[in-house]
């Protein structure tokens, strides 16, 4: 079982050792209610309880919060199976309760995010949840400073430990969600080609010199950088010829403002786009490889996508391009076939928006 460490907290595997760490906030009348089960009446309901946790299943995997000044276990989290979408592949439930002296210090959010990275980066989910009751408005709070997407309130969605109902609110993150918080936590952008300074922009269509270039839309060639610059601000609204379609190029930025990667987002699919292109094509910069950088700009033009009420994304890739399709899967690409382009094999994957 994967272990982790903040500033100021450890999640590791539970021990038996934490037994009465655990029975001292599990029999606080604030603590599980909180959560939806009754305070523990004894040390023995609580060895029921930890005993199923020192062993970790497929479905559940449950940490120990650590408070490392103290040493005392103070709180659990876990990855739980999401019984509210059966059947649902690559999906989990995020849970987590706090010992009482606990609240108010920013714990929680400390813990929740090393698991948001293990579940989607280690585990490779498309899709993780969180809920929590309507009166639970700390939890409203840890939520939300995580980055979840509220979905909605389901109205009487659980019944509590001792037969009252309440609603339920849920959120949810995508593997694309993830990404996204990730680049605007780095300072990383998509920004128009005329939003940057022409010397940025051509410094990083030379660096390409002697490599194909990835879109082929950034792509200077033989052109002044005014013509080209005008062709691609034509393009967003009249493709040249009546066999494209629109679409826009972006370049992605980051906090120093280097142009670090392009994109290019057609706006609707062809046939040759449905076949083979896919509405997203992207590349890194050649010196800025292996930063990490891909899957946070995918996102990025993602979140483009979806502006423009883009519903399910195709992307696609060279079968042999094992970078380029992880980078799709990290985002949630779910693979439909792989088919030939020439002779030569395509993956094409579907992302939901």
């Amino acid at each position: 079982m994967e272990q982790f460490e903040t500033q100021r907290l450890r999640l590791r595997p539970w021990r038996k050792e934490d037994l009465e760490d655990f029975h001292r906030y599990c029999k606080d009348p604030e603590v599980g209610p909180n959560a939806g089960w009754k305070p523990h009446e004894s040390l023995e309901e609580s060895w029921s309880i930890l005993e199923g946790w020192l062993t970790p299943t497929e479905e559940d995997e449950i940490w120990c919060i650590e408070e490392k000044d103290s040493g005392k276990a103070v709180g659990s989290i876990g990855l739980h199976k999401e019984d509210r979408r059966p059947g649902v592949p690559a999906c989990k439930m995020l849970g987590y309760v706090l010992a009482r002296p606990c609240w108010g210090q920013g714990y929680m959010t400390e813990a929740v995010a090393p698991v948001i990275d293990y579940a989607f980066r280690e585990e490779k989910l498309r899709l993780l949840t969180v809920n929590h009751f309507s009166f639970n408005q700390r939890s409203r709070r840890v939520i939300e400073k995580s980055g979840f997407r509220y979905e909605g309130t389901l109205r009487q969605g659980s019944v509590l430990h001792d037969g009252r109902v309440a609603d339920t609110c849920c959120y949810s993150m995508t593997a694309g969600d993830y990404h996204l918080l990730r680049a605007r936590k780095q300072g990383l952008a998509l920004a128009l080609p005329e939003e940057l300074p022409p010397e940025a922009v051509m410094a990083y269509q030379d660096e390409w010199d002697g490599e194909t270039m990835v879109p082929v839309s950034a792509l200077r060639g033989e052109k002044s950088y005014e013509q080209w610059l005008g062709e691609r601000a034509l393009w967003r609204r009249f493709p040249p010829r009546k066999d494209f379609v629109s679409g826009t190029t972006y370049f992605l930025i980051d906090r120093e403002g280097c142009v670090a990667g392009s994109l290019d987002l057609r706006h609707e699919l062809n046939q040759h786009l449905l076949d083979f292109g896919g509405h997203i094509g992207y590349g890194i910069r050649p010196s800025c490889r292996g930063r990490g950088y891909a899957p946070m700009m995918l996102a990025l033009g993602l979140e483009k996508a979806r502006e423009r009420g883009i519903g399910r994304a195709l992307i696609t890739c060279n079968d042999d391009n094992l970078p380029s399709a992880r980078t799709i899967e990290a985002c949630g690409g779910v693979l439909e076939n792989v088919v030939l382009e020439e002779g030569k094999p395509l993956r094409r994957y579907w992302i939901d928006l």
